[in-house]
């Protein structure tokens, strides 16, 4: 499956719980607005601090599997390395196909 795909299905979701949420509301369209606000805005800080947090996550673990990580045998460290880049690799795209999205 897909990212772009995986993406599309749970904003589907998102979008279809808040319909029924909106046609069960017991608030006032004020302040349903209000929430709606409120929780849209809360999400879009959540993912914005997410999608930012990963890139330098994974740069600062293979600095330290470069130059602090003592006692691996070279090949250990090597792996670990060749990981690290093949899943910022993968978080890079990732966040761009999310950023795309978004846009």
């Amino acid at each position: 499956m897909s990212t772009t795909n995986f993406l599309s299905g749970v904003l589907a979701g998102v979008a279809a719980g808040v319909v029924v949420g909106l046609l069960c509301a017991p608030d006032s369209g004020e302040e349903t607005r209000r929430k709606i606000r409120y929780t849209a805005g809360n999400w879009r800080y959540r993912i914005g601090r997410l999608l930012g947090k990963g890139s330098d996550n994974l740069a600062e673990l293979r600095h330290v599997f470069e130059h602090e990580v003592t006692g691996l045998k070279e090949d250990v460290r090597e792996r670990v390395l060749k990981l690290i880049d093949e899943s910022k690799t993968s978080y890079d795209k990732f966040r761009k196909e999310a950023l795309s999205q978004n846009s």
